[in-house]
């Protein structure tokens, strides 16, 4: 019951991508007697979304490039060293990730709008990077406290640096969960709406959460279309939880069971 429930509006958003214009507004609502494609082509010839998803997959992969090796460092730094102030940093971080992102839109759009960067890439990458990053910290660290200690040392004995320790030790064996927090930082990225919407402004940069809000008819709301652009977007995503979801269980759970 509980799983019909989670997957029936999906499930009848994607029916409703196959129906034809007649249908779609049909009450009751009814099973399509013809299934079209005319929605997908719609979407994917007839406008911009194309480009929306690749500007999605490129502000995306570049904040999981940007704040998965900042993430890894400083949950190092966390997990291995003991400094004055890490309990009152580590604080302020779990503070500023509980914010509300409308707390952060207009600090951060005159930001942007002093550098110059509304409307570019860049803006939505450091955004992103910074409401993300907590989260990686957090289970990074999770990862790296579970490897015992002793490895870093016997790496110091063997000459090497605590990045060279870092970097030829430690990440390769928390490589799953570097692979679940890269996944769970796309998927944020991926789906994020309140930032993108504000600080792009034109096709050239706008991504596919805002394009399927932005989509418009002249006399009525091409509901087709947008269930079309929906589907296209939750696909890919579908295909990266099957594919790593044994790597993103693990990211959510790792430290909950003590070992």
């Amino acid at each position: 019951m509980a799983v019909c429930w989670s997957i029936g509006p999906f499930a009848w958003i994607v029916l409703t991508s196959f129906k034809p214009p007649s249908e779609i507004m049909q009450l009751p609502p009814v099973f399509p007697e013809t299934y079209v494609l005319d929605s997908y082509k719609n979407v994917l010839f007839k406008s911009h979304f194309p480009y929306y998803l690749f500007n999605s997959f490129m502000v995306s992969l570049s904040t999981v490039c940007v704040a998965i090796p900042c993430a890894l460092l400083a949950a190092y730094s966390v997990s291995r060293f003991s400094f004055r102030g890490k309990t009152a940093i580590l604080f302020m971080i779990v503070v500023l990730f509980t914010l509300p992102s409308i707390c952060l839109v207009a600090a951060l759009y005159k930001l942007f709008y002093t550098l110059g960067w509304i409307n570019l890439p860049v803006s939505l990458i450091c955004a992103y990077s910074a409401h993300n990053f907590p989260l990686a910290l957090f289970l990074m660290i999770k990862y790296i406290d579970k490897i015992p200690i002793e490895m870093d040392n016997a790496s110091l004995i063997d000459g090497c640096t605590h990045f060279q320790a870092l970097r030829y030790v430690i990440a390769p064996i928390a490589l799953p969960g570097l692979i679940s927090t890269a996944i769970l930082t796309f998927i944020f990225c991926w789906n994020e709406f309140l930032f993108a919407l504000t600080f792009t402004l034109d096709e050239s940069s706008r991504l596919a959460s805002v394009g399927i809000a932005l989509f418009q008819g002249t006399y009525e709301v091409p509901w087709g279309d947008i269930a079309a652009a929906s589907v296209i977007v939750t696909v890919p995503l579908l295909i990266f939880l099957l594919a790593f979801q044994r790597y993103i269980v693990q990211g959510i759970i790792s430290g909950a069971v003590k070992e």
